[in-house]
């Protein structure tokens, strides 16, 4: 009987051990959910966007999916100011194809290719936006029930999660 619930022990404690392929999502930085599956138009988005509380410019952009992963930081322009906020991408590519980004932040002395899950990437754009590819097209499964549009968010906080 003993060796039986030490069996059963230790395979229960195997459905804990989580995948090289799943991840929580945490917030880059504090701030706000302003768009999630749709744009207030009505248009589909697919990703998280959250605007920073500080103002763009200001708190420091971490990858957000923790994990020890690999994250390749292509800086797409030299977006350096508010006035041009987009371009900047980090991408984790998972060993099935799908992709996790982290896009339109602004371009620092910290953005460049580096191994880090906590690391800054750049710093707060207007906006920073999350998104989880699978299969070629926009996954939203990650953050459903997780975030909201209109969401308060700190920085850390989970906001959805990677199977």
């Amino acid at each position: 009987m003993r060796d039986t619930m030490m069996t059963l022990t230790a395979l229960a404690a195997l459905t804990l051990v989580p995948t090289a392929s799943a991840g929580n999502v945490n917030a880059p930085h504090p701030g706000t959910a302003t768009d999630t599956t749709y744009y207030s138009s009505g248009v589909f988005h697919g990703a998280v966007d959250i605007a920073p509380t500080n103002g763009c410019g200001y708190w420091g952009v971490s990858p957000g999916l923790v994990g020890s992963l690999y994250w390749n930081v292509t800086i797409n322009s030299t977006a350096t100011t508010c006035t041009a906020p987009t371009g900047n991408v980090a991408v984790h590519t998972f060993a099935d194809g799908r992709s996790f980004r982290i896009k339109d932040f602004l371009k620092s002395s910290a953005s460049f290719d580096k191994t880090c899950d906590r690391c800054q990437l750049g710093d707060s754009g207007v906006y920073t936006h999350l998104q989880h590819n699978k299969n070629g097209t926009k996954d939203t499964s990650w953050y459903s029930g997780y975030t909201s549009r209109g969401e308060v968010i700190d920085a850390g906080e989970l906001i959805g999660v990677i199977n």
